[in-house]
């Protein structure tokens, strides 16, 4: 008789493979990159004020660098290199670099002539950088090309503003179009959505607004661009995704209402999109949920969140309460999604993405006392392609979750 293999077998045996795989990478000459740099997120730990480096093997913080004061944001070049981290409450951006796959380094910290610097956001070839900075109204573009040098502030862009017909802007999140040619920027202040475009090199003027009806309250929290040029945005007042084609943001294409029967308030705070771009995922910190939205490049008119996906809870095991999700990133193979929290104790969530299903895995602390476990901020999974004799090598999975071991409310799965 066949007995089935156990949890611990079977973790033995993928920890077998992991040390394998690590082994190939160190002995052979023709491997690029590492195999452990497959596996690593970067996330903020506002409190505490550092950057925590997390291993998404074994879950566990590998190193801790030093930030400023109360980090709010964080960006990370395309070729993983630099990693530049906004620090509200003392007007600094946090230069790091990364040496080699689990290995980082702080390289000190610049101030962008504003006292209030929020998003930041690298070109797609790493060699700018945009900052927002709220409390001078101004976009401060960044010289990133050499990694091991601190960025050059090449100018400062100041955000025009008409004192009879509005607030003095306060840009905070940001978003650069794939060509790097255009920059997305919500107003905090006056509830808009800023696009500017590229006049000459480093230069960028405002060339399109959109700003609701002035009656209504919005509360614009995050922006994002995708590989067609789309542009998505989380209006938190309203529990809403507005959708935008970047070529014109004068209306959207598409509005989401993320609430549903079940959760009447979603309180969204960040969205990540996955690799392919056929999902959607943004943290919902008033209802403790997920909400997961398919095929976003398609999306047209006015939809419910149950028509193009749905809300999945991330603290349905009653033993690993999560609550206020706030950070959220996809590994690059699309299956894991990983959701950093912003109520401290079981501060990571972590899901799966398989096929037309998504479900949630488990929820993990960042200490051996979830007690001591602090809030999480915005988090950035780093990724290498790793490749052995011209082949690449499949990515070790991060969990291996047991019908044996695994609540039975974490183990519903939900469809799209």
């Amino acid at each position: 008789m066949k007995h089935p293999i156990s949890r611990f077998s079977r973790l033995f045996v993928t920890g077998m493979l992991a040390l394998s795989a690590s082994t190939l990478t160190a002995c052979s000459d023709l491997v690029q990159g590492s195999s452990n740099s497959n596996n690593v997120s970067l996330i903020i730990s506002p409190t505490t004020n550092e950057l925590y480096v997390f291993n998404l093997l074994n879950h566990r913080v590998i190193d801790k660098l030093s930030t400023g004061a109360r980090p709010d944001d964080l960006a990370v070049s395309s070729d993983s290199r630099r990693i530049l981290v906004s620090n509200i409450n003392d007007g600094s951006i946090s230069v790091f670099e990364r040496l080699t796959g689990t290995e980082f380094i702080g390289r000190g910290k610049i101030n962008v002539q504003g006292t209030k610097p929020q998003g930041i956001a690298f070109n797609n070839d790493g060699r700018r950088a945009y900052v927002s900075i709220g409390d001078t109204s101004s976009i401060a573009v960044l010289d990133t090309t050499i990694s091991s040098r601190l960025p050059n502030l090449i100018r400062s862009i100041r955000i025009p503003f008409n004192n009879s017909s509005a607030n003095r802007p306060s840009p905070s999140q940001i978003a650069v179009s794939q060509d790097g040619n255009r920059l997305f920027v919500i107003d905090q202040a006056n509830g808009a959505l800023l696009a500017f475009n590229q006049s000459q090199a480093d230069n960028f003027a405002v060339s399109e607004v959109f700003r609701p009806d002035p009656q209504s309250r919005v509360e614009f929290r995050d922006v994002i661009v995708d590989r067609s040029n789309r542009v998505y945005v989380i209006d938190s007042a309203n529990d809403q995704l507005l959708v935008f084609n970047g070529g014109n943001i004068q209306q959207p294409v598409a509005q989401v209402t993320l609430k549903d029967a079940q959760f009447p308030v979603i309180s969204p705070e960040n969205i990540a999109i996955n690799n392919s771009g056929t999902r959607l995922f943004i943290t919902g910190s008033a209802a403790n949920v997920i909400s997961v939205v398919n095929q976003p490049s398609q999306l047209q008119g006015n939809i419910q969140i149950q028509q193009s996906g749905g809300n999945i809870p991330i603290n349905s095991d009653q033993q690993r309460q999560s609550t206020s999700p706030v950070g959220i990133d996809i590994t690059s193979n699309d299956q894991d999604i990983y959701v950093t929290n912003g109520g401290g104790g079981f501060n990571i969530s972590l899901l799966e993405s398989s096929g037309q299903q998504v479900r949630p895995l488990r929820n993990i602390g960042t200490s051996a006392s979830a007690a001591n476990a602090p809030p999480l901020g915005r988090m950035k999974i780093i990724f290498f392609n790793t490749t052995l004799a011209g082949q690449s090598v499949p990515r070790i999975q991060s969990e291996d979750v047991s019908t044996t071991d695994t609540p039975t409310s974490e183990l519903s799965r939900f469809p799209f």
